[in-house]
């Protein structure tokens, strides 16, 4: 009886462990599948981004889907980014949750990821906001991810001085610029000093007509891109809810 039992307890150990590797078979197939679709470099992955952009756009970014959000932001295809946002405000698509530890690292790596003009606009947008809403309460904001000079550098370096300081764009980063010197240049911390100090730099130089933003931004991060990439468009016509179409053909 004994060993009837032992028999049958070897038999459920060798189940579950053929099951654990299913199950992490399973989630490798899938995470491949993923990778491959939110590369964006054929029609087909666009077309599958564009649908899973659309699907999480319905229901709503929460604590639990808001990797998916970065995923699909760092694709900087417009299509998957307009089916992500939808009729949304870019600027306050993260405003649902309290900002975190891993949403600050993943705004900085992919500001940093990107030469100055070749991220979408909206994605921009959406990022910044996470910044300005993270260090609009300088202790939580401190509290929550400590700033490096590399950081202010990768904000400041999507700065236009062709345009004026009413530009959408420039205003919100030197708004953010601003708040990170307010609340460092007082800090007895030497490291959120010089991160001060450093954003006000980066202010100083837009509004002064006889500095460049080299002068205060390593030349390497402001290189433009030589060759910008066009978009794959979906290759099927997608309507959203205003049955506004998006895809092939659409101008």
């Amino acid at each position: 009886m004994l060993a009837r039992s032992t028999a049958s307890f070897k038999g459920h150990t060798k189940e579950n462990d053929l099951l654990k590797e299913y199950n992490k078979l399973k989630e490798k197939v899938i995470l491949s599948l993923f990778d491959n679709i939110v590369l964006c470099n054929t029609q087909k992955a666009v077309d599958s981004a564009v649908a899973v952009a659309r699907y999480i756009n319905s229901i709503g970014l929460n604590n639990d889907n808001y990797v998916l959000y970065f995923v699909l932001l760092e694709t900087n295809n417009s299509y998957v980014i307009d089916s992500l946002i939808g009729d949304k405000n870019p600027f306050l698509l993260f405003s649902p949750i309290r900002p975190n530890w891993y949403m600050l690292r993943e705004t900085f790596r992919i500001l940093s990821q990107f030469k100055k003009d070749e991220l979408n606009k909206k994605c921009l947008l959406a990022l910044l906001g996470i910044i300005q809403n993270t260090y609009k309460e300088p202790k939580f904001g401190y509290s929550v991810y400590q700033l490096s000079v590399s950081d202010v550098y990768n904000i400041g370096k999507y700065l236009n001085k062709k345009k004026d300081q009413s530009d959408e764009l420039n205003q919100l980063i030197l708004d953010i610029l601003f708040d990170i010197y307010l609340m460092g240049i007082e800090s007895a911390s030497r490291e959120q000093k010089q991160v001060a100090l450093k954003a006000n730099w980066i202010r100083m130089a837009f509004f002064d007509i006889r500095k460049r933003m080299s002068d205060v931004i390593p030349d390497v991060l402001l290189i433009k891109e030589k060759m910008p990439k066009e978009d794959i468009k979906p290759g099927i016509v997608v309507l959203d809810d205003e049955n506004k179409k998006i895809g092939k053909g659409i101008n």
